[in-house]
């Protein structure tokens, strides 16, 4: 089984003409050879988008957690 170590190859960043990153494009052979790294790359993509978010405190999640269960 050959296990590709690079876990860009096949997923490109598209940027527009201001240099912001706009796009994700995915390899559709990546996409079905390798799921998992895939949603690997994804979950570090959301997690830079949020890094300027406020953070919660456990309690405080539960408790949000608390509400939305009982709608």
């Amino acid at each position: 089984m050959d296990i590709d170590l690079d876990p860009m190859k096949g997923i490109n960043i598209l940027y527009d003409s201001k240099g912001r990153k706009r796009q994700l494009q995915i390899d559709i052979a990546v996409l079905e050879n390798n799921p998992e790294a895939v949603e690997d790359i994804l979950d570090v993509i959301v997690c830079g988008s949020r890094r300027n978010e406020p953070a919660i405190s456990l309690a405080e999640l539960k408790k949000r957690i608390g509400r939305s269960k009982k709608r």
